[in-house]
């Protein structure tokens, strides 16, 4: 699988204001702390300034994300809530009405299916 550099604009450090050498000593200081990566990508103003593998990954190869998912869907949730498609207090359930199950649980019907429940 050839990685789709289009998707994701690359540039470089430098000419985003970035030190390389700033990049290098965070690679190295995750490894001083035995923090063991698979991968790595800075982004700079949308646009990729460094990446890079830790063998036997590669980009070509698929990865299990597991619980990743939930990372990724509240970095969505906060994207929209940003940009004003969503708000904290709007709920779930009216938003994919679709998938609601007819019969709800009072815990599930109740005002705390809200986005983010304070």
């Amino acid at each position: 699988m050839a990685v789709n550099s289009a998707v994701l604009p690359r540039s470089t450090p430098r000419a985003e204001g970035v030190s390389s050498r700033a990049i290098g000593a965070f690679v190295d200081q995750l490894a001083d702390a035995g923090i063991e990566c698979h991968s790595i990508m800075v982004m700079r103003h949308g646009r990729v300034i460094a990446e890079g593998w830790w063998a036997p990954y590669a980009a070509e190869r698929p990865h299990l994300l597991y619980s990743m998912t939930k990372t990724i869907t509240a970095l969505g949730v906060g994207i929209a809530i940003g940009d004003g498609v969503l708000a904290l207090e709007d709920r779930i359930i009216d938003l994919l009405p679709r998938h609601v199950p007819e019969v709800l649980g009072e815990q599930r019907s109740g005002s705390r299916s809200s986005i983010c429940s304070r």
